[in-house]
């Protein structure tokens, strides 16, 4: 009694704040809560969406069997294959230039203003748009491409890029490096410009070279920002679906199809919604996981994420 006389007093007197907290929850609720519920129920009955409502009013409950059914699709191995490899190449090739882009950008030079904003243009510029560009680019009779490789002399005759597997592949990797290395050049940047320049100007005094200053100084310090910037990649292009889509739909002979498209073919394609729910939880789970361990291993090598 006492106890629930303090929680009435502590909303009472802080009924401002709650006023203005709840339309934040309630939309939290429904847009992610409710759909992912949603998702876990179907994930565990039977959900076939070519089926009228007038005819299967109800849908089954299936345990496991969708489960059982994703595990056990034929190019199931192929595409956590193709994801794996889509991920760790664009996650490592967004790094790695947006690294680079911004100590670039770090520097002092005439029209750096100019050049930060054009850096920028790739991820402000919508899927769709990037898509379309590439599509016609990379069209082996008419894309610009084949046209500048067949000028310079690298290549005699048309690359396929978007129609071979190999090439597709690596087509819809290049794109997704492309479109998001900007996010990694932004967030880098924005942590590098927080290091004291005092700390080089004693490294330059003391003889250091400038790969000793990036050793010493900004890598230490641009470390944690570094981890939480390649986890929030991973965990965005692992589940990765516009871009994929809008370039190749997954093929050719799903060369490029990973989780994310699988779960659209799925669901509306072959209209197996139980299905797709339960590999979009399977996603779920082992972004989760994946998440966990790397916190862990972060937290082990007692490095502050913050």
């Amino acid at each position: 009694m006492i106890l629930m006389k303090s929680i009435f007093q502590y909303l009472s007197k802080n009924k401002t704040a709650y006023l203005f907290i709840i339309p934040s929850i309630a939309a939290i609720a429904l847009l992610i809560f409710y759909p992912m519920i949603k998702t876990v129920v179907m994930s565990f009955t039977y959900w076939y969406i070519a089926i009228p409502k007038s005819r299967s009013p109800f849908h089954p409950f299936v345990g496991l069997e969708n489960y059982r059914d994703v595990l056990a699709m034929s190019h199931f191995q192929k595409t956590i294959i193709v994801t794996l490899v889509y991920t760790g190449v664009c996650v490592g090739g967004r790094m790695l230039v947006g690294l680079g882009t911004a100590l670039l950008l770090n520097k002092k030079f005439v029209g750096r203003g100019i050049v930060r904003g054009i850096m920028i243009i790739p991820w402000a510029i919508p899927t769709i748009v990037a898509c379309i560009i590439f599509t016609l680019a990379l069209d082996p009779v008419y894309g610009i491409v084949n046209s500048i490789l067949q000028e310079l002399n690298f290549v005699e005759t048309n690359i396929p890029f978007l129609s071979k597997p190999n090439w597709a592949l690596l087509s819809v990797i290049v794109v997704g490096i492309w479109k998001y290395f900007p996010f990694v050049t932004l967030m880098l940047l924005a942590a590098l410009q927080g290091i004291p320049q005092s700390l080089y100007e004693v490294a330059s005094i003391d003889g250091a070279s400038a790969w000793k200053k990036f050793i010493s100084i900004t890598w230490p310090l641009l470390r944690p920002v570094w981890a939480i910037v390649m986890l929030l990649q991973i965990v965005w292009t692992v589940k990765e679906f516009e871009l994929i889509y809008l370039i190749t739909q997954g093929g050719p002979d799903y060369a490029t199809a990973t989780i994310g498209i699988d779960i659209y073919l799925n669901a509306f394609r072959f209209f197996k919604m139980g299905a797709a729910a339960a590999e979009g939880m399977l996603l779920l789970f082992f972004s989760i996981l994946f998440s966990i361990v790397y916190f862990k291993f972060l937290m082990k090598k007692g490095e502050s994420m913050w």
